[in-house]
């Protein structure tokens, strides 16, 4: 079978999943490196992008996912925030995490923790208490990047996600089953890969997995030590016994393969691509890390039809933008800025998280990117001198080339020329365009 990804034929999806092979498949410039770091990072400056780009696709991916201990003026920079690390106040806790993905040298493990957060949707407005928010996110900053199966057993025990999903409502003589339905469909398998019973035994199993003054607590009276059925697992199951089922079942690699994709490289993988990610996945042992670099540096990813495929978010929108251009925004007025625009970290709408993609943009919101686009252009033109170091110059062809990958279209030209003497109105234009929207 011949796949056909945007114009290049593969004679199969392994061939797709081969590393990126400059000048054979396209070149690796500045181009590719900005494309990898929108995804890796939100955005970069252009000193980075070049660093990147001399080192080629899989040495490039390997190094953007690197698990390095934050060193330097990171490393100083969150030392400096930890005290303000117990604070419970929402709009505190948005901007210290917005800083680390504004100021980390190689945020990928809290990019990666984003994705997780809409996946594994928790939110401040049943749990009530932001701190135990935060540290949900920093289990998925530490675990996420791993292997699939401590992840979920510690999203699990989540005190968060035990409240969000009724855990301390699960007891032996009335099981509830919030969490093992979501577990099921949202966390591992997708509809219809499982059934009814399977649900309610997985909830049996869960029972007694309870939180108690914000830590997990295993209440032995009230767990079902019964026999259980579960995907297949017969016996005494616990909620671990449960993960590992859900884990060994052909449909969570599937699943999950699939949403990293979607998220990373494009919304709309071809089956046959899909099926042998998932085998990889599996056979990887659900190692995230080792999947996405797989990805990060393959064909399917620099191929034409992946770059600019998705709809920022506005994190990735607002985040790109400021770290592409030098930019140090008040954190706090941020988070509130990005939660008019639909994405209130740590609060996201459902047990779904957010929808994504289209559903970013409406009549509402695009309004509300403009004005964030305007927000950003006088923050510009008040640090005229980051801008510069961070662009390489301020003229427009210059900041086109790092917001845009590339010259302005014609059709911004004409305005752009306009304001030639206003830096604030340049950024603006530029910000305001279908292809910053665009990651």
């Amino acid at each position: 079978m011949t796949l056909l990804l945007a114009g290049a034929r593969y004679r199969s999806a392994e061939e797709a999943l081969l590393p990126w092979r400059p000048d054979e498949d396209g070149p690796f410039g500045a181009a590719e490196a900005a494309h990898l770091l929108r995804r890796t990072a939100h955005g970069a400056t252009a000193s980075e992008r070049a660093r990147i780009a001399g080192l080629g696709p899989l040495a490039a991916a390997a190094d953007l996912t690197a698990d390095d201990p934050p060193s330097g003026e990171y490393a100083a920079l969150l030392a400096a925030l930890q005290p303000l690390a117990s604070a419970e106040d929402l709009p505190t806790c948005q901007a210290l995490w917005l800083a680390r993905l504004l100021h980390a040298p190689r945020p990928f493990a809290d990019t990666l923790a984003l994705f997780w957060h809409g996946h594994f949707a928790t939110s401040v407005a049943k749990v009530a208490r932001a701190g135990l928010l935060v540290r949900q996110v920093d289990l998925l900053r530490r675990l996420g990047p791993g292997p699939l199966e401590p992840l979920l057993q510690a999203v699990s025990r989540d005190p968060a996600m035990i409240i969000w999903l009724d855990g301390n409502g699960n007891r032996r003589q009335h099981p509830n089953e919030n969490y093992a339905r979501e577990l099921l469909e949202l966390f591992t398998l997708g509809r219809g890969n499982y059934g009814e019973r399977d649900v309610l035994e997985a909830a049996r199993a869960f029972s007694g997995w309870h939180e108690r003054d914000g830590q997990f607590r295993f209440v032995p009276g009230e767990h079902d030590d019964g026999e259980k059925q579960v995907l297949g697992a017969q016996g005494t199951l616990d909620g671990d016994d449960v993960v590992r089922a859900c884990l060994a079942h052909p449909a969570c690699a599937r699943h999950v393969a699939g949403r990293l994709f979607a998220h990373f490289v494009r919304p709309d993988p071809e089956p046959e691509l899909l099926e042998v990610l998932a085998a990889r996945y599996r056979a990887s042992g659900h190692d995230t890390r080792a999947l996405l670099r797989l990805l990060l540096a393959s064909r399917a990813f620099f191929e034409p039809r992946a770059r600019r495929a998705l709809i920022a978010s506005p994190v990735a929108f607002a985040i790109g933008a400021a770290r592409t251009l030098g930019l140090r925004p008040d954190l706090a007025a941020l988070a509130d800025r990005l939660a008019g625009l639909g994405q209130s970290l740590y609060a996201p709408p459902s047990v779904k998280g957010w929808d994504g993609g289209a559903a970013w943009i409406n009549a509402a919101t695009l309004v509300g990117r403009v004005n964030l686009g305007a927000w950003l252009g006088q923050l510009a033109a008040e640090q005229p001198g980051d801008v510069e170091a961070a662009a390489g110059a301020l003229d427009a062809d210059t900041l086109a080339a790092a917001v845009l990958d590339g010259p302005p279209p014609p059709s911004a030209r004409a305005a752009l020329e306009e304001v030639r003497d206003d830096l604030a109105a340049r950024v603006q234009i530029l910000l305001s365009l279908p292809e910053a929207q665009l990651a």
